[in-house]
């Protein structure tokens, strides 16, 4: 297996330090919320195929670009979402990809993986921001982490061959390269396609008062999620916050 980092931080605070930080609007203090969470989520693709190694070079070198100076902190008025594993699988192997690979050119892996990066982020951003309220992990957390799961999946996969379509994301100005922006195009609906999303973490309460707390009073819910185009699976735990 060859990995690639992935270095963008989705709904973490990243810190040097062992603990991660979230400051208050109201009075600029800040507040413990979350241990160790995800230092550099990762792709990687299930088979180990000489011919794509420059073409995975390419993209890891595009992936750190990407990754430079961002920095998420997402929450809502209930939670605040602690990720600790981020990873993103492409099946490599499928004709579909390996013909969009092996087509395209330098500048096509390029923008079609920049495009990749960044609807992800915004689909996430669009769970946490417009979703999250919702659900009730307190009290109904099996059947809620479900839900999260296939809310999620639902913005990622299931409208995507139609949102592509249609010109609702990857859309590019009049001047645009039509060749180039097709090709692009291709490069990142095949790893829209071909990709499975596995997110581990906990979800951290917070208060009527602004306090950060552990779900499940003295212990986190901590889940597993698992998602790709025709599924959607999560599982939970129950453990004491990691110090």
């Amino acid at each position: 297996m060859r990995n690639i980092i992935l270095s963008f931080f989705m709904l973490v605070i990243f810190s040097n330090v062992k603990a991660a930080t979230l400051q208050d609007a109201n009075n600029n203090s800040t507040k413990l919320i979350a241990y160790n969470p995800v230092d550099h989520p990762t792709v990687t693709f299930e088979h180990d195929e000489k011919e794509h190694i420059q073409h995975l070079d390419i993209i890891n070198c595009i992936l750190n670009y990407e990754s430079e100076n961002t920095k998420y902190a997402y929450q809502c008025n209930n939670y605040h979402w602690v990720i600790t594993d981020f990873d993103i699988s492409i099946n490599n192997s499928t004709r579909c990809f390996k013909k969009k690979i092996f087509y395209n050119k330098k500048e096509g892996l390029i923008k079609g993986t920049s495009h990749f990066i960044s609807y992800i982020k915004e689909k996430i951003k669009c769970l946490v921001t417009q979703h999250i309220h919702k659900y009730d992990f307190e009290n109904n957390y099996d059947d809620n982490l479900k839900k999260l799961a296939n809310d999620l999946k639902a913005l990622i996969y299931d409208k995507f061959d139609y949102d592509l379509r249609q010109g609702l994301i990857c859309s590019e100005g009049e001047t645009a390269n039509k060749k180039f922006h097709n090709q692009a195009k291709e490069f990142f609906k095949a790893l829209v396609h071909n990709s499975n999303m596995m997110i581990k973490g906990y979800f951290i309460k917070i208060g009527k008062d602004g306090n950060y707390t552990d779900s499940c009073q003295n212990k986190s819910l901590y889940f597993n999620i698992s998602i790709c185009r025709n599924n959607a699976n999560a599982n939970y735990d129950f453990k004491p916050p990691k110090a």
